[in-house]
């Protein structure tokens, strides 16, 4: 493996999502049962964003003295005040080179990768980069 070995090879294929309505209860046992940091928020697969747990955690504080009930907490989250709106991607034609650029150089931690019509196929994170170098050592 390779600076120029395509991305898609590396990258997790099957990403879970949410979209602009998705409860925060239900985006919070997301990224528990499936241990995941990085939600892409899509409609019609496209992407429009993407939540961190970070994000979601930070709208929890800020709202934790107001909440009395799960279904107060989901009426004051407002998924498109809270995702990053036109998130950084990879094109499904990148290299992990250019996954380690982008991500080397940027305060997140992964990236969605989209096709030319802005579909989503897949998700790239420092993490896998990480599962790269160790087969590489």
């Amino acid at each position: 493996m390779d600076k120029n070995t395509p991305i898609s090879t590396v990258m997790t294929k099957k990403v879970i999502v949410a979209d602009l309505h998705t409860k925060f209860t239900d985006i919070m046992t997301l990224f528990l049962d499936y241990g995941i940091y990085h939600l892409p928020v899509v409609f019609d697969n496209k992407l429009l964003g993407i939540l961190s747990l970070t994000d979601a955690l930070k709208f929890f504080q800020k709202e934790a003295n107001n909440i009395t009930k799960d279904e107060h907490l989901n009426e004051l989250f407002d998924m498109e005040k809270i995702m990053t709106h036109n998130p950084k991607t990879l094109s499904d034609e990148a290299t992990v080179k250019d996954a380690v650029e982008l991500l080397s150089s940027s305060k997140f931690r992964a990236a969605p990768v989209v096709n030319v019509k802005g579909e989503i196929q897949g998700i790239i994170s420092n993490k896998d980069l990480v599962k790269i170098l160790n087969k590489v050592l």
